[in-house]
């Protein structure tokens, strides 16, 4: 009783810093490679967000482990998380499964969506369709990346390749990016296009860089109409002009 009352004062006090402080996690950053998150920040555009600020959200996300240990349910700052029994799987947010695995006090089972079959259909209909993006939990970046920093052994454990995942979501990633690059490229005036489901990651890459290009639209057709309407102003005063020019000859 005395380990397990233990094991809950550690997770309190790991939540309550978790919870007031901000990351501190050296997380590793994603790579760049020659995609469209490249050229727009080689542009001059930020990202709202950084990778390991999103990657600190994403550790809300729930995910399945498998406890070696026994306890009631842990009562912490953000809610209630088990009763844990050892060997049957429990739901917990994963920062909490990161500082379980930690402690080698369980397994990190991964979801379902990062099975190599699943993700080999999903990389097949984004390929095939150009103009559309699969559905996938909105923080799959994230996710995938902190199951790879934090419970890199245990996919072996379920008879899943950690390396070939690695290469499928990676793959995955440079294939959406490379679509959003083209539908940016297919924007030359207002128009409408249709972008839907994409995840956290794509939509902070977006973010600036769409909001800045409508700002300088905005600017453009201010300044046009601006000048059609002082055009039109110069116009009827030289109409002005002229029919009073004209009056003035027909007094004479």
């Amino acid at each position: 009783e005395a380990t397990l009352l233990a094991l809950v004062n550690l997770c309190s006090t790991q939540v309550l810093l978790d919870v007031s402080a901000p990351a501190t996690s050296p997380f590793l950053s994603l790579p760049l490679k020659k995609t469209g998150q490249k050229k727009m920040r080689e542009g001059g555009v930020a990202s709202s967000l950084t990778n390991e600020e999103l990657q600190y959200c994403a550790e809300n996300e729930t995910i399945t482990i498998i406890p070696n240990f026994s306890t009631a349910s842990l009562h912490l700052v953000n809610g209630e998380y088990g009763p844990f029994r050892a060997q049957n799987e429990a739901t917990v947010p994963f920062w909490l499964a990161s500082l379980l695995r930690k402690r080698n006090l369980c397994r990190v089972k991964p979801p379902e969506w990062m099975k190599s079959e699943a993700l080999i259909a999903v990389l097949a209909e984004e390929k095939r369709s150009p103009n559309e993006w699969q559905e996938l939990p909105h923080h799959y970046i994230e996710v995938a990346k902190l199951m790879f920093t934090a419970a890199e052994e245990d996919f072996a454990e379920f008879d899943m390749d950690v390396h070939e995942i690695r290469r499928l979501i990676d793959d995955i990633r440079l294939v959406r990016f490379d679509k959003i690059e083209k539908q940016f490229k297919q924007v030359t005036s207002a128009m409408t296009i249709r972008l839907t489901n994409f995840c956290a990651m794509e939509l902070n890459l977006m973010r600036n860089f769409l909001l800045s290009s409508l700002d300088e639209y905005y600017k453009f057709s201010t300044a046009e109409e601006s000048g059609d309407v002082q055009q039109q102003r110069q116009t009827q005063e030289m109409d002005e002009d002229e029919s009073q020019d004209f009056q003035v000859r027909q007094l004479r």
